[in-house]
């Protein structure tokens, strides 16, 4: 019951922690054991295709660095530090931080490992030349399988919301809305190393000083993944 309540507390304060949110998932549906830690660290970048106005926004090189904890068996906490730009060339990307609670669903020795997400993260985007703050509710499904001894495949499902909540207008007026989906996979380099490359593509739905910009974005990226437990942990003589 202990268990259950906890973890009911963690998704709930996740959930309305929020902010500008990275899209990909970096990772499996699989959960670290209790008491295990795991740090990440990559880029990516973004692409987003607005109708109306019609304009295309590149932005490269969204670094992000993390952390994950195992709380209990099929239940880990994450952290992550990111650059996630908003979908519109006048909102500049700013540091943002994110958190979330990963519950798998499946026994830990499946063949098919499903979990679900819930979290969101905080930032402070750029706004025609003014810091304004944004936050991010999400939620997200992962389904994995491994396709050999070391390397796994994923696919993960997630909808998230960012609003600009100190905008003229508020964040009624200045939001945007992401659904979709992306295709990872994660190879063991090592024990201790991991390489986790990932592709997403979302429909963006969205308005700007209560303009409607709507559109299509993909997200690419790769993170390395350290096993700090294994790391940490003294050769044996």
């Amino acid at each position: 019951m202990r268990k259950i309540i906890l973890i009911m507390i963690l998704v709930f304060f996740g959930s309305k922690a929020a902010m500008a949110q990275w899209l990909l998932n970096f990772g499996s549906a699989s959960t670290l054991q209790p008491g295990k830690v795991a740090f990440i660290s990559g880029t990516g970048a973004q692409l987003t295709f607005i109708q109306n106005p019609s304009s295309t926004n590149f932005t490269p090189f969204l670094a992000h660095a993390g952390i994950r904890v195992g709380l209990f068996q099929g239940v880990d906490i994450g952290y992550r530090l990111c650059t996630v730009p908003l979908p519109y060339s006048s909102a500049g990307p700013s540091l943002g931080a994110a958190t979330d609670v990963k519950i798998r669903l499946t026994p830990v020795g499946s063949e098919f490992q499903f979990s679900m997400i819930a979290g969101g993260g905080l930032a402070y985007v750029t706004l025609s030349g003014k810091s304004k703050t944004a936050w991010s509710p999400g939620g997200a499904v992962v389904l994995s399988r491994n396709i050999s001894a070391t390397t796994s495949l994923t696919l993960n499902g997630r909808y998230t919301e960012s609003y600009i909540v100190t905008a003229i207008g508020g964040g009624h007026m200045n939001y945007a809305r992401s659904i979709g989906g992306s295709l990872g996979l994660t190879h063991d380099i090592s024990q201790i190393l991991a390489i986790s490359p990932e592709i997403g593509l979302f429909d963006l739905q969205g308005k700007l000083a209560n303009v409607p910009t709507n559109g299509l974005g993909v997200q690419i990226g790769t993170v390395l993944k350290v096993n700090l437990n294994k790391a940490l942990q003294k050769p044996k003589n």
